[in-house]
């Protein structure tokens, strides 16, 4: 089971950046299942991620710079009225809506922010 929810490359072996993330995930899905809705999940910056002692290179993958940089273009894209939330004010595509309120919604309150 830790092989199929952890090694994320498919190579049939976990590493430590692997190891970091599924715990995380892991975290995140216990605090989901047992804490108030609304609880924050956790986030954390992979301390092994770009070492290549510890991880294996990843041609294209995403840096947390890469994330920020990504984040802002979507809500200045998304968010519409200016009020730091994707929510249906915002006049956009209910098909898009729907997709990042199920992955991005992570309080359930039916907005992204």
């Amino acid at each position: 089971m830790l092989m199929d929810n952890c090694d994320a490359d498919g190579d049939g072996t976990i590493h430590y950046c692997e190891m970091y993330d599924c715990l995380v995930m892991i975290e995140n899905e216990w605090r989901l299942e047992n804490c108030e809705e609304g609880y924050a999940s956790l986030y954390c910056a992979n301390p092994f991620e770009g070492d290549a002692y510890y991880c294996n290179g990843c041609e294209g993958y995403w840096s947390c710079e890469d994330i920020e940089y990504i984040t802002y273009e979507v809500m200045a894209y998304y968010d519409v009225n200016g009020d730091n939330d994707i929510n249906p004010e915002d006049e956009i595509d209910l098909e898009h809506y729907d997709i990042l309120v199920e992955y991005c919604d992570f309080n359930n309150d039916g907005t992204v922010d």
